[in-house]
């Protein structure tokens, strides 16, 4: 809650410097990988060579939510990608994408409010406190960026978060 009480208030003050993306999601996959290795996931990281300005630390906490959602909420045996491309002239888009059951169309609006779960029953059994995706929109947004999600059921979601190029 501190955290994220933190960062809406504009209170957390960000380093900025140019950070090659493809070595930060390959860290992050290989702290994950205990996790999908008893699950049966397969993580790829298809990120190009790709520079962006942002806080190491804050990028870390942000691919490292997307990607343990992705796990935890990706089909057992599944795949999960780590992507990005150029989005335009000074902006950078990323994605984090699973194979699981999706979204709900009427969620797609709501994913990234304070504790909102799209199953609550299933949530509970998971753990988390519904904190992760609204945690990921404030750092995000602080670095001047946007983040979305698009998913359709039974086909996985995609969320996606653009910074700007480094």
């Amino acid at each position: 809650m501190l955290a994220i009480s933190a960062l809406e208030s504009g209170r957390i003050t960000l380093n900025l410097q140019p950070l090659p993306l493809r070595p930060l999601a390959e860290k992050v996959l290989a702290d994950l990988k205990a996790r999908t290795d008893a699950k049966g996931v397969k993580l790829i990281n298809d990120l190009p060579e790709l520079t962006v300005t942002a806080d190491a630390n804050r990028l870390e906490q942000v691919l490292a939510n997307l990607v343990d959602n992705a796990i935890k909420y990706g089909r057992a045996d599944g795949t999960v990608i780590v992507g990005g491309q150029k989005a335009d002239a000074d902006k950078i888009e990323i994605y984090v994408q699973d194979d699981g059951p999706g979204i709900p169309p009427e969620s797609l609006d709501r994913v990234f409010e304070r504790f909102y779960r799209v199953d609550k029953a299933r949530s509970r059994e998971q753990g988390g406190t519904g904190l992760g995706l609204s945690i990921v929109k404030h750092i995000v947004q602080s670095h001047g960026g946007k983040v979305w999600v698009k998913s359709e059921l039974g086909k996985g979601a995609t969320f996606f978060f653009t910074l700007p190029q480094g």
